[in-house]
């Protein structure tokens, strides 16, 4: 009987055959088992971008508002919990509800800025606490908002700076335990932009650690320089650019436009891997002050530089215009029906039409913008305000 039972404790030997198939296993697909839909850490117009698990990229041509973009998709994964000044400046833009259901927890936001000066980094923090109606000169409620500088490293000690950067950032994703990471930028934690081994190490750590905690990944890269500054087929710079590009899921272009009415940035989805989104166009506001903060002003699929189709929108500018004469013709506050009247009548010498309808919603931040609002099928917005406008 002894002898019996040690025999059965010997491990039984596999065979190469075992040994390969249980080496393959994990990573054949079944097609017996359901595989869940990818999360998104954002919807813009109710289509999801930004996957949990991995990579989206922020690009464009130097100097063209892809900080203000990282600015307004903080603010709205920060602004998650029904922030009335994140609606009004941010419609449209939003945390799904089954994303927040999936993390348990409001999203936690970390930014590392490798570019610019402190003062710079400083006013992207308290763009975002504005946007999100904190206080700016405060911590975020939660600390769900950690903002890390890395311009300036010691380069004394033998390690290179950009190896330092990137072990920084390491470093934070412990301590912090953010589920978004933005990264403003990418170049700086390579020695070149043609640095192979660099970029290969970090895609592949950064996209084991994304896909092993949940945390979706943003970095900001620029485009290589194009006479057009709306090119659509510029790419990302350098080798770099080209391996980033094959392994993120999105891929967000800033475009800057000068016009006599102003300048506006337009946000287009250079590429995605699910559902294609809309354009949307924003402006960098005073409303701040000197701060400067961004609000999104027209939102749809005819925005592109390159189209011939008339504006959806009027000038936001010009309705404010109105609205400004306006206020000396009537007393305030004034019903939905003379605010009609007057803007679109007797100052604007416009018709009512569902367009303008969707600029004075835009020109007057109503509070109750993303509930009032519902989306016509042909992509404007009818005002549903109620009876009385509150100025």
């Amino acid at each position: 009987m002894a002898e019996e039972q040690e025999s059965n404790n010997i491990p039984q030997m596999r065979t190469p055959e075992e040994i390969r198939w249980d080496t393959l296993r994990p990573y054949l697909l079944d097609p017996r088992k359901n595989y869940p839909e990818p999360y998104h850490i954002l919807e813009f117009n109710e289509v999801g971008f930004g996957k949990i698990g991995g990579f989206g990229a922020i690009s464009g041509q130097r100097k063209n508002g892809k900080t203000f973009l990282i600015v307004q998709l903080m603010a709205a994964i920060l602004g998650c919990d029904g922030n009335e000044r994140t609606k009004q400046y941010l419609p449209g833009l939003v945390v799904p509800d089954r994303t927040l259901e999936f993390l348990g927890h409001p999203p936690r936001v970390l930014y590392v800025d490798t570019e610019m000066e402190k003062l710079s980094s400083a006013k992207v923090l308290r763009r975002v606490h504005w946007l999100c109606g904190q206080d700016t000169s405060q911590p975020f409620p939660g600390d769900r908002f950690s903002v890390l500088w890395l311009k300036n490293m010691p380069s004394d000690d033998g390690v290179a700076v950009h190896r330092k950067r990137y072990d920084m950032i390491r470093l934070a994703l412990d301590a912090i335990q953010p589920d978004v990471v933005f990264v403003d930028g990418l170049r700086d934690l390579l020695s070149s932009i043609n640095d192979e081994d660099s970029i290969t190490k970090i895609l592949n750590d950064f996209g084991s650690l994304a896909e092993e905690r949940n945390i979706n990944i943003w970095m900001a890269l620029h485009q290589n320089p194009s006479r057009k500054n709306d090119d659509d087929e510029a790419k990302m710079r350098g080798w770099a650019g080209t391996e980033f590009g094959n392994k993120v899921s999105d891929t967000l272009v800033s475009i800057k436009s000068k016009t006599a009415n102003g300048v506006t940035f337009t946000v287009k989805q250079q590429d995605a891997r699910d559902k294609d989104m809309d354009d949307w166009k924003f402006e960098v506001t005073e409303d701040a002050g000197a701060l400067g903060v961004p609000r999104i002003i027209t939102t749809g699929t005819n925005l592109s530089s390159k189209s011939k189709e008339e504006p959806l929108y009027d000038d936001p500018k010009l309705i404010r215009e109105w609205i400004e004469q306006a206020k000396d013709h009537y007393e305030w506050p004034m019903t939905r029906a003379n605010v009609k009247k007057t803007v679109f009548g007797e100052i604007g010498g416009q018709k009512n039409t569902a367009k303008q309808q969707a600029d004075l919603n835009v020109a007057l931040n109503m509070k109750y913008l993303e509930e009032s609002t519902i989306k016509s099928g042909n992509g404007s917005y009818m005002l549903q305000p109620p009876e009385d406008l509150p100025f």
